[in-house]
């Protein structure tokens, strides 16, 4: 029976010394802080933009903190185009620390997001939107954020022509001359592969003889080029109808020119390198038959005038970055 005591005795003392050995468990760790946000472009490759996101955090706690993930998606006017996501992060104890993440813009989802903005009248929703995952130990937190601004664009406006332009292609001695009174343009069927662009123009044949372009020359009668930062996009120019340019008459004239989407990928990584600037060149010749008795005058039996010629700059600033 002693040595039974004994034994219950020495386990008894054994146990008590065992947890009065035990550290008391800390509280759990404070959230750390975020300071600051910034976006600004990084590098563009062939095949994507790259936009750089520094996130300023201070860690309150007397310990290394982990950071579980960071995660970030890009939208534009709806259409998701890139996602970045790191990970192993570990902050600095009692501090500020600096967590970067890079979230590439795919080029190949430009032609989308064209479209979608062209069809809600060049305006358009830029969404960077993302978190922070702190791992706290026993839990974690996530520190969401976000960078969201309105994408106004007005190529429309830009090429208008308001101001009249006159050619006399024979000079002033030879009763013939034209003048392009004003142009207005406007976007036709918007798909993810194509663009129309139409120009309506009002011109005024100042001269005592009627121009014709039958239906049977629209295919041959413009000669047009559209340029977007030196990338081609045009695929097909036409007249919309067959018209008679009356003597000493005013005739509004539709133009439609077809653009090819798919460069637009290519045209935004430009744009990014450019500073986010970009020019637009548009030119349209319009090519017609001259009547028998301005032909035997002249000694020519077709002429081309220009009909359209435009070139404008226009300007970004998709992440806000820029100085004001």
């Amino acid at each position: 029976m002693r040595k039974q005591i004994l034994a219950g005795l020495l386990v008894l003392m054994l146990l008590v010394t065992s947890f009065a050995g035990c550290a008391v468990p800390r509280k759990p760790p404070e959230k750390p802080e975020v300071k600051s946000i910034t976006h600004r472009w990084g590098e563009v490759t062939s095949e994507a933009a790259e936009v750089l996101t520094t996130i300023i955090v201070y860690n309150p706690n007397p310990f290394i903190l982990p950071v579980r993930k960071v995660f970030c998606d890009i939208s534009l006017a709806g259409v998701k185009v890139g996602h970045g996501e790191t990970q192993g992060v570990r902050m600095k104890a009692m501090g500020d620390f600096p967590i970067n993440i890079a979230t590439e813009i795919q080029a190949e989802k430009i032609p989308e997001f064209w479209a979608e903005h062209l069809r809600h009248g060049e305006v358009s929703e830029i969404l960077l939107k993302g978190g922070v995952v702190f791992d706290l130990f026993i839990t974690t937190f996530t520190f969401p954020f976000q960078l969201k601004r309105t994408l106004r664009t007005n190529l429309l406006s830009t090429l208008r022509i308001t101001k009249p332009i006159s050619f006399s292609p024979f000079g002033e001695n030879i009763p013939f001359r034209l003048v392009i009174k004003s142009v207005s343009a406007e976007w036709g069927e918007v798909t993810k592969e194509k663009t129309e662009l139409i120009l309506s123009a009002v011109i005024y044949n100042d001269s005592p003889f009627t121009i014709s372009i039958p239906e049977e020359l629209l295919s041959k009668s413009l000669h047009y080029e559209v340029l977007l930062n030196e990338i081609p996009l045009g695929i097909e120019g036409r007249l919309a109808e067959s018209y008679r340019f009356l003597a000493n008459s005013d005739t509004r004239v539709k133009v439609i020119l077809t653009l090819d989407n798919t460069p637009m990928g290519k045209w935004f990584l430009s744009h990014i390198r450019n500073g986010e600037r970009s020019i637009i060149k548009v030119k349209v010749h319009l090519v017609f038959d001259l009547p028998p008795e301005m032909a035997k005058v002249v000694g020519k039996n077709r002429l081309e005038i220009p009909l359209y010629q435009v070139e404008q700059e226009f300007e970004t600033d998709l992440l806000g970055s820029k100085a004001k």
